[in-house]
């Protein structure tokens, strides 16, 4: 495909973009049939993968037929990189004698739920009628996890709660990485789905996945065929696969599969919904995987204490019982009386970041859960007038997935008999959700912050997203509905100040964090460390085999709250606290701002 010049200029052109970063040019130019590539926040993970596959193009190392097969944990970060891998591999492929790639034509860039679409949409037929055209089958969470989700599945099957109770109990068990349960009722699940679900022409998540795996083993020569085709297999945020994607990767991975897993163990912080604990130990064992660990933070490259700071805590959770520690980082920390009084510092940071910056930064706020304590902070900008945009929904609110729905299902009316993507039907379609639910005694906050991200997910669908066909357009807006992956769009919004919590800032990044309400049972909290904790009386958390595993889920999202800022994260916690029952208590500071390698500064603040 190119010749040998080619390629040497290629590399060349490689290790000057990365900086001849040793790490990263290891992890490009290297031939490992099994690459595990430990990437932390900032270190230059994706800029690595697309050089990767760049090199992999150029060098021939993808034979036809094949395919490179690059699988990711969300819909946003697929999609992204869809539009990296558009923008920057014809920049690093340019030669005079060599023509340009396509990649298209040798890459196929999803996440997991769209890779089985594509699967099902071929040859779905041969399990159930309803699946020989799968877009026309509307997606339901199959998780009864919510009011909202059971009410949903007794209108679509007509049944009761109890004949429902296996798609319940088979969602609490990919939740709780139950493999022995998800192998022993796999059937019946699947029974279920087709005779209660699929007939009513709907199409249950969780099934998605698991209508692939039955096709797998009911006809081996379609396995087989994609064992073949995809002859790599890269997959990004590694550490957040569940157990039924574990399952779809491992049935297609082979001895001769080229496998590259990129992933960072302190940045899995969906346990709660199945991400495999310890999944990157364990895939390394399995296929006796080469490691390669990215080293450089070009994130906090400029700024010697934030870098510290990234490090220390990523010592912490490398041993936690006794981190090595050389240098303490210190990191502005406001510590005021009440709520009151820390919404106040809050509100006047936020003036001096605005006042001293010569460009629009964005600030971000920062907090694990919703409760009165945040609220405080809210009603403070809302009373000093300071615009901010509110995302304090959470995947299992009513109202985030309800929105989400309708959506889903008017872009299915508007498409079936119309399959156009435009600015003009797009705008249609933008008006017709506004009607609809503005118009009805919905939480108006919420709302109004949902239609403002659809608003401009739509458009990054006609701008960024331009080099997209028509179907792979339609693909995207359906994956994202009904992946409840709007939140993902708010690094876009037009407001200076974004309140958000941890969970759903993941994968985006602003200029600066405030993270408050850093006290005792509101970060960590009451049900994740806190209650079972021993040292209540002065929250200097002591670890031991008994308490390290929930420590270390607290720790991944705090390193992710820390590490959505560019430049400057900033922490506050109030000496009191308001309880649920609105009282106020005493509070401790979090023990996460007491770890070894952390020194609280109130001057820096």
């Amino acid at each position: 495909m190119f010749n040998k010049l080619d390629t040497t200029e290629l590399e060349n052109r490689i290790k000057k973009f990365h900086s001849d970063d040793e790490k990263q040019i290891e992890v490009i130019f290297s031939r490992s049939k099994k690459l595990i590539v430990e990437a932390p926040a900032g270190y230059g993970k994706t800029k690595t993968m697309i050089s990767k596959i760049a090199y992999m193009l150029a060098s021939n190392q993808v034979k036809n037929p094949t395919k490179i097969l690059a699988l990711t944990f969300s819909v946003n970060a697929a999609y992204k990189i869809k539009k990296d891998v558009a923008e920057q591999l014809p920049d690093l492929l340019q030669s005079q004698n060599s023509y340009v790639v396509k990649p298209k034509e040798k890459l196929f860039i999803s996440n997991y739920h769209g890779f089985c679409r594509h699967i099902l949409k071929r040859y779905g037929y041969l399990l159930h009628d309803h699946l020989t055209d799968i877009d026309a089958l509307k997606t339901v969470d199959d998780s009864c996890s919510s009011q909202f989700k059971i009410d949903e599945l007794i209108r679509i099957t007509g049944l009761g709660y109890e004949s429902l109770k296996i798609f319940e109990d088979y969602n609490k068990a990919v939740k709780s990485v139950d493999i022995k349960y998800i192998i022993e009722n796999s059937n019946d699940y699947f029974e279920g789905v087709k005779q209660k679900i699929l007939n009513e022409n709907y199409i249950p998540f969780n099934a998605i996945i698991v209508l692939v795996l039955e096709l797998f083993q009911n006809y081996p020569e379609i396995l087989k065929f994609y064992q073949r085709y995809f002859s790599t297999i890269i997959v990004d945020e590694f550490q957040d696969t569940n157990i039924l994607s574990w399952i779809l990767l491992k049935s297609i991975i082979t001895d001769n599969t080229r496998v590259i897993f990129i992933g960072d163990s302190l940045q899995r912080i969906y346990g709660f919904i199945g991400a495999i604990p310890n999944l990157m130990v364990e895939a390394k064992n399995l296929y006796s995987m080469n490691t390669v660990s990215l080293d450089k933070n070009y994130r906090f490259k400029d700024n010697p204490q934030m870098l510290l700071l990234d490090q220390n805590i990523r010592l912490n959770a490398e041993n936690p019982a006794t981190p090595k520690i050389v240098y303490h980082a210190k990191v502005a920390f406001c510590n005021p009386k009440n709520q009151d009084e820390e919404a106040q510092e809050i509100l006047k940071k936020i003036n001096i970041l605005s006042n001293n910056a010569t460009t629009n930064y964005k600030i971000a706020i920062l907090v694990k859960m919703r409760g009165r304590n945040i609220n405080k902070i809210i009603e403070c900008l809302t009373k000093n007038q300071i615009p901010y945009f509110y995302a304090l929904f959470s995947d299992e609110d009513y109202d985030y997935l309800r929105f989400h729905r309708e959506c889903s299902f008017r872009f299915f009316e508007q498409i079936k008999n119309k399959p156009i993507i435009s600015k003009k039907s797009l705008d249609e379609f933008h008006q017709g959700i506004s009607q609809y639910f503005l118009g009805q005694n919905r939480n108006k906050l919420i709302i109004s912050s949902l239609l403002d991200l659809l608003k401009i997910f739509l458009k990054r669908v006609i701008t960024e997203y331009n080099f997209l066909g028509l179907e792979d357009k339609i693909v995207f807006i359906k994956d994202t509905f009904e992946n409840n992956a709007l939140k993902q769009n708010m690094e876009y919004i037009d407001k200076n100040v974004i309140v958000s919590t941890i969970h759903g800032a993941k994968g985006l990044e602003w200029d600066y964090v405030i993270m408050p309400d850093m006290e005792q049972y509101s970060n960590p909290n009451w049900y994740s460390l806190c209650g079972e904790c021993e040292s209540k009386s002065d929250c200097n958390i002591r670890i031991s085999s008994a308490n390290e595993t929930k420590f270390l889920e607290e720790l991944s999202v705090f390193y992710v709250g820390v590490t959505r800022a560019r430049k400057q994260v900033f922490f506050s916690a109030s000496q009191t606290r308001i309880n649920y029952q609105g009282v106020e208590k005493k509070a401790n500071t979090s023990c996460l701002l007491k770890l070894p390698g952390v020194q609280l500064h109130k001057a820096h603040w």
